[in-house]
């Protein structure tokens, strides 16, 4: 995602280190070094603006940051409302905070899941697995995922949770955690569903959801949707990256942070696995294969 913010500045005319000074800050998985860092840069100078990666990090610079001016621009942060960054999306904040939303997805998801997941069990609702950390974009997409799938029934969500740890550092003991959730869940659903947080993102939690025998309903990545899982709806990085770029060049210029509402992104990718869908006795409509358009897999 970082990469993908530096090309946006970089297309905008700001190049990193002539330009524009940026000083990171590696969170690994832990708020409270965040925030120690983040304090640690304040006692040597006022940053113009903060950019903030992910839940954890966005709710450590909004906590440091609070009694200040400083503007923060967050980043892959899927429920910012619960998080509590934020009051409403799409209403500009009044205070030092804006950004990307990442997760405004779920109809989208919900509805394709209708159209495709449910298929295969046109009489009794489909039971789809989420096993997921206690990160708290996890928790709460799969929250307001519930909401969404309560409205009609056709979706019955069946959790199983882990405690989050301090992300890479404990990988593999989240790993371990999900394949035991994974083995508890198997023979009570239908389907996998994975839900925002650090350990789905990655190659390693995919392939213990693709090896279950339980088929991958909803993908995170397109890696995932290439190797076996039915389907993803994913934002565009790279245009995301370059909005992001666009909201911290507008706060150089003089915009308030809080005159600028925080939004979704613009521009979103689908893909699905027509090999898949086959293996499962599932039709894919015309129309989300124009979607998908490269991001067919078989």
């Amino acid at each position: 995602h970082e990469t993908f913010f530096l090309e946006g500045l970089k297309s905008l005319g700001y190049q990193a280190g002539e330009d524009i000074l940026i000083d990171r800050i590696y969170a690994e998985g832990v708020k409270e070094h965040a925030e120690d860092e983040l304090r640690k840069i304040l006692s040597q100078y006022r940053p113009d603006v903060v950019v903030t990666f992910a839940t954890l990090a966005s709710q450590a610079a909004h906590e440091v940051l609070a009694e200040t001016d400083i503007p923060i621009v967050f980043c892959v942060v899927a429920d910012p409302v619960s998080a509590g960054l934020i009051e409403e999306v799409g209403k500009p904040t009044g205070t030092n905070v804006t950004g990307l939303v990442f997760s405004l997805l779920r109809q989208s998801k919900i509805d394709l899941a209708k159209r495709l997941l449910v298929q295969p069990f046109p009489d009794r609702p489909v039971r789809v697995g989420v096993v997921h950390s206690s990160y708290p974009s996890a928790t709460g997409d799969l929250e307001k995922m519930n909401a969404l799938a309560r409205q009609d029934g056709l979706i019955e969500f069946i959790p199983h949770q882990y405690p989050y740890q301090p992300f890479p550092e404990e990988k593999d003991a989240m790993l371990r955690d999900a394949a035991q959730g994974m083995e508890a869940l198997s023979s009570q659903v239908d389907f996998w569903w994975v839900v925002p947080g650090p350990l789905g993102e990655t190659e390693e939690f995919a392939t213990l959801l693709l090896s279950s025998g339980v088929p991958v309903g909803l993908c995170h990545t397109m890696d995932c949707v290439k190797r076996g899982g039915l389907f993803a709806v994913n934002t565009h990085y790279r245009d995301s990256g370059l909005q992001v770029a666009r909201m911290v060049e507008s706060i150089l210029n003089g915009t308030a942070a809080g005159d600028i509402p925080p939004i979704p992104p613009g521009s979103f990718e689908l893909g699905v696995n027509l090999s898949t869908a086959i293996d499962l006795n599932i039709v894919v409509p015309s129309d989300l294969f124009e979607l998908a358009g490269e991001n067919v897999f078989r």
